[in-house]
């Protein structure tokens, strides 16, 4: 069996400020045309499938013609929710969606469902576990309640009370956090680790679909693997090259791996140097993060950087007087901010992190009661 595992679509992702949709859309026909090429024999989708749990009407509209494309190619696709998901959501007409190939994990968290399918090579089962936590797994099996004080005693009982035929194939799609894998910023983990599993829980299948992690990579062996987001969702991911994986599962034992490139709509580029510097740099519709080194960056810095950047995404500022970096525009509106307090932020920000004295502020509190006693006599 041939079939191209995906995960951490993400779709409705807005990245600083900017909505990614357009991209995604681009991406998932890219997709479409590699399942098509590669003649795969299923898709699937590792959670996260959404970006948030209440999805926008737009989001859901991108997904749904995503999977009404693939049941045109009679490609079938098998589906769990991750945790930004709603199982509810992503399960919403499953019944409805199982006719035509599409296969959903329900909206029991805790819960593996198992999908037989056969080829040329004999039987292979595909084993769907949405995304769970300690408290999921509690709810499920009250009975073991008190030995689940972790992720991994909750993932460890669910495999337990699933067990799997040895003499056959079996595929896991899973959305978890392994230990020893590579993080990014724009993952959602657990302070501490406190969500790690062990590969060695997946011994027993002989691949694993997992979802979660935004890098391409495998753990403890090369068929536990995450397939990574198919686009970069933040700076962080900048060095990471995105692909989706090609996995040939022939006879109990032998597996294949392959790895397509994903080529995005928009690159991603982080730029550094001075204002005058980055002006004289080609123009470029990448999504773009630069890094401004002047010692004073003049206040429209951002209108002029966008002459050459149309996407450009974010600009802070790194010099001499500035330890860390200080992102120039703020998502506060001033008018819903403290005068006095906007006032202290930006004393800060030009003094090196220093914060106005007490007789500076009673004279810009003194200056705010005498513009207030103008404008109202006015």
């Amino acid at each position: 069996m041939r079939f191209l595992h995906i995960a951490d679509l993400h779709i409705g992702k807005v990245l600083h400020r900017h909505s990614l949709l357009p991209d995604q859309k681009y991406i998932l026909q890219q997709i479409l045309q590699i399942a098509k090429e590669q003649k795969a024999d299923a898709v699937l989708i590792a959670g996260d499938v959404y970006q948030r749990n209440s999805p926008s009407p737009e989001a859901m509209t991108l997904f749904s013609n995503f999977l009404t494309e693939l049941a045109s190619l009679s490609c079938p696709c098998y589906i769990i929710s991750g945790n930004h998901d709603s199982p509810e959501r992503i399960a919403y007409l499953s019944p409805l969606a199982e006719q035509s190939g599409i296969h959903i994990a329900g909206i029991n968290a805790g819960t593996v469902y198992t999908y037989p399918v056969k080829d040329i090579y004999g039987e292979l089962n595909i084993h769907l576990l949405s995304y769970c936590t300690p408290a999921h797994v509690r709810q499920k099996y009250p009975e073991y309640a008190d030995q689940i004080r972790s992720y991994e005693d909750a993932v460890r009982i669910v495999l337990r009370e699933h067990p799997v035929d040895n003499s056959v194939r079996n595929v896991l799609v899973c959305h978890q956090f392994l230990t020893g894998a590579q993080t990014c910023d724009s993952e959602e983990l657990a302070i501490g680790g406190l969500d790690n599993i062990s590969a060695s829980l997946f011994h027993d299948y002989d691949y694993v679909a997992l979802g979660h992690l935004h890098g391409r990579q495998f753990v403890s062996r090369e068929t536990i693997r995450y397939a990574g987001s198919p686009l970069k969702y933040s700076f962080s991911e900048l060095t990471q090259k995105k692909t989706v994986t090609l996995v040939d599962c022939c006879e109990k034992g032998h597996i294949e791996i392959n790895e397509i490139p994903l080529l995005p709509m928009h690159g991603m580029q982080e730029l550094t140097g001075t204002l005058s510097g980055l002006l004289q740099h080609d123009k470029t519709e990448d999504y773009i993060h630069a890094l401004l080194t002047d010692e004073e960056p003049p206040a429209d810095a951002v209108r002029q950087l966008r002459t050459v950047f149309p996407n450009l995404l974010q600009t802070t500022v790194r010099n001499s007087k500035i330890r860390e970096d200080r992102t120039v525009t703020t998502d506060t509106l001033p008018e819903q901010t403290d005068f006095l307090k906007l006032f202290s932020e930006f004393y800060a920000f030009q003094n090196n992190g220093a914060e106005p004295n007490g007789r500076q502020k009673q004279i810009i509190s003194a200056l705010l009661e005498q513009i207030d006693r103008e404008v109202i006599s006015e």
